[in-house]
């Protein structure tokens, strides 16, 4: 940020220059694909320096910005931050004047067109990130109209040569005007207004990621070709040269040699989004090493239905896993129950019988119907923020969560008076599929029969005390006959 900024007052003056002044806005590509990356206020900024700029009618009227922290309602800080980002964006450009202290010049720059802004990769890129893809294509279809089929058609339209007489040595010494006002164009096209989104040559040196690939298989021409998006990646990411041309490398089509901008895209994301598989695989190594038995996991596996459990999550797959809870409940696995579960198989960081306690903690547990995406991803990431590595720190995990809210659920009720009933807690082993349940049946039968077997040796005791007592009754009784007569 530049020094004078920091000194931004409400005091501080500016002008507006707006060479669109008396055009029109176009709303749509605004609000549909500004206001997502932007934000309503950085809009309503916008929209306000617009309507001043028409009152203005470029006369270089003097204005101080306290005007506009009043009619936005925001502190100076807060005007600073919505300028900023209308300057990511390209919609305004903020120059500070060398003659007069404390004042800039803003210049309002209409938006793109949506065509221009989608082939914009880091305008792309950034909406993308922000809505999401389902968003995404929702957006593109309201701009994008569609053309319905009208069957086969032959154009008859007249040329404009067909209509007017223009002499055809106008083409060949085109008017001196004419050729000043395209080259005016052409100095503020769209595509000029697209480089000003990118980093300039000395935050990254694209010549030198050139030579960092001169002597590799990679066609350099292709590079070239992708020089646009190669720096919006390099925009959104922040790798150096030669990490960009680490990827590069693996973006490249061996077959051809030229460098696939969509493969390049995928690698840059995955690398710079997925988790670190192997530095967390090594971390949990090191931790069990180190680490002593827990006795808080040995009390959860006195539990043989728990055990049958276990055992099951660590010899199926996980899909197959979810089935048998659906089979058990005469359900099916819907596609979304499955894509959720492939999802988080493909970013490596559970084992199977991990991701199969999370899926039983889901179901079983918490008692749902069905796999919530949202919900399994939150416990996903909450486990891999807690190094959750096997089912039986998943399990901790889960103990340890239960105890948490339990605690929380009493000190309020504690603090406040109880309005409704609440039940326990649900335990672990609530319900247990047939696979689980056949081992519990088998245990408690064993234990019946032991406690039968017991009973049985202790029976011939039992009688033959009672046979004595009987035998020392009836002799009392005569004796005491007896000593009566």
């Amino acid at each position: 940020m530049l020094d004078s900024e920091n000194k931004l007052t409400p005091d501080s003056k500016y002008i507006i220059l707006n060479p669109s002044a008396n055009q029109n806005v176009n709303r749509s590509v605004l609000t549909n694909l500004y206001l997502p990356i932007i934000g309503r206020g950085a809009v309503d900024l916008y929209d306000l320096l617009w309507s001043l700029s028409i009152s203005d009618h470029n006369q270089l009227k003097l204005h101080k910005h306290f005007e506009l922290q009043s009619m936005l309602d925001v502190g100076i800080d807060k005007l600073l931050q919505y300028r900023r980002k209308l300057e990511a964006v390209n919609l305004l450009t903020t120059s500070i004047s060398l003659t007069s202290a404390d004042s800039y010049v803003y210049s309002l720059k209409k938006p793109s067109s949506a065509t221009e802004f989608l082939k914009t990769d880091v305008l792309s890129i950034l909406l993308l990130g922000k809505v999401g893809e389902e968003t995404y294509r929702r957006i593109v279809a309201r701009l994008f109209i569609p053309t319905p089929n009208v069957g086969k058609v032959r154009n008859v339209s007249a040329s404009i040569l067909d209509i007017f007489q223009i002499p055809r040595k106008s083409f060949k010494n085109i008017p001196g005007p004419v050729n000043t006002v395209k080259r005016t164009i052409t100095e503020n096209r769209a595509q000029i207004a697209a480089q000003n989104l990118m980093p300039s040559s000395d935050e990254f040196d694209f010549n030198l990621l050139l030579d960092i690939l001169h002597n590799s298989y990679v066609d350099l021409n292709s590079v070239e070709k992708n020089r646009s998006l190669i720096l919006s990646e390099y925009a959104l990411y922040g790798m150096d040269e030669l990490k960009m041309g680490e990827l590069v490398e693996k973006a490249t089509n061996l077959n051809t040699n030229k460098l696939n901008p969509k493969s390049l895209k995928f690698i840059i994301n995955r690398e710079y989004t997925q988790p670190d598989i192997k530095g967390r695989a090594i971390q949990n190594v090191t931790a069990k090493k180190e680490s002593k038995p827990d006795p808080q996991i040995a009390d959860l596996l006195k539990d043989p239905g728990l055990q049958a459990v276990l055992q099951s999550a660590k010899e199926n797959a996980p899909i197959a896993f979810l089935k048998m809870i659906k089979d058990r409940r005469g359900g099916i696995v819907s596609s979304n129950e499955a894509w959720a579960v492939s999802n988080l198989v493909s970013k490596g960081l559970f084992s199977k019988e991990v991701i199969n306690t999370l899926i039983y903690y889901v179901l079983v547990d918490l008692g749902k119907t069905a796999l919530n995406q949202n919900l399994f991803n939150t416990i996903a990431d909450r486990w891999a923020q807690k190094g959750v590595s096997d089912a039986e720190s998943a399990l901790l995990e889960i103990k340890k969560y239960q105890d948490e809210r339990e605690q929380k659920s009493q000190s309020v009720q504690q603090s406040s008076p109880r309005k409704y009933g609440s039940g326990p807690r649900r335990r672990m082993v609530e319900e247990l599929p047939d696979w689980a349940k056949k081992q519990k049946q088998e245990d408690e039968q064993a234990a019946k029969e032991a406690e039968e077997a017991a009973k049985e040796t202790k029976a011939p005791d039992a009688a033959e005390r009672k046979r004595v007592n009987e035998a020392l009754a009836r002799i009392r009784k005569r004796k005491q006959q007896g000593g009566g007569a």
